[in-house]
Order: C-alpha cells, then structure tokens, then sequence
C-alpha cells in the first residue's frame, strides 16, 4: 500500500507567505488552478490554509477590500494535518471525518506537500479499476 509521500511524489508543492494581500492569492490559486493553498511563514512553517471557501465566507460576503486584507486575517488557522508515512486511505477517513477537502502532508513537522479530496478519489478511482482489470483476466482465464 502506497504511503502519502509516495502518493505526492514529486509534485511541486505550491505555497503563499505569510502578509500577502487576499487578491494576489486569489490571483494566484487562480493561475495554479488550485482550491486551497498552504500559509508559510519565513521560516517555511504552516501558520494555515486559504481555501476558496475562506474567500467566499470570510471575505467576499462581508465586503472586505481584497487588495487590503491580509491573508493571515481571513485563512483557516487550526489546520489538520497528516503525516507523510499515512496512507491515502487514511487520509480521505480523516478529511470524510473533519469535512475538510484539503490536508496538509507533513514529515518530521515539516510541509512537504497538501492533497485534495479530488486527488484521493482519482486515486481511489484508479485503485480499483486495476482491481476490476484483474478480476476480469482471473475470471477470463480461469473460468
């Protein structure tokens, strides 16, 4: 079974510092064509997350000026997390069980990357459409 760091491989973890402005983030998530993004501070720590849903809820509704608010005043602080050695079964339990949609993979207390609902059900997609494939030849060639 495939752990969450091979699950990430070497794929480019895209991150926001800490002080930049709601719109360049957004202009950002846009460009990444990404739901949510990782808060880091200088020293490359998770202070949170900014989703989407951040932006609509905590920023749009109640009228703030983009170019003018912080990310660190409207982004998702109590961030939970997963270790990278946890599997991406694992992971979508604990993401059904918080509703969340997207986690932060740490390893020895450091971000290594952050995986979406939308990457662990293509991979549970893909899991068990090989298992099928393999049920079909084993019942092609031994039935």
């Amino acid at each position: 079974m495939k752990n969450l760091k091979e699950f990430l491989g070497d794929k480019r973890m895209l991150f926001v510092k800490s002080g930049m402005c709601v719109y360049d983030v957004a202009k950002f998530m846009d460009l990444h064509n990404i739901g949510a993004v990782p808060v880091l501070d200088k020293e490359q720590g998770l202070l949170g997350i900014f989703s989407e849903r951040d932006l609509l809820r905590r920023c749009i509704v109640k009228g703030l000026d983009l170019g003018k608010t912080a990310v660190d005043d409207v982004m998702t602080k109590d961030v939970v997390v997963i270790d990278s050695s946890d599997t991406p079964e694992y992971c979508m339990q604990i993401m059904k069980q918080q509703c969340i949609r997207h986690m932060p993979v740490i390893e020895e207390n450091k971000l290594i990357g952050i995986v979406s609902m939308r990457d662990l059900l293509l991979h549970d997609v893909k899991v068990k459409e090989e298992k099928i494939d393999l049920l079909n030849t084993y019942i092609q060639y031994n039935g």
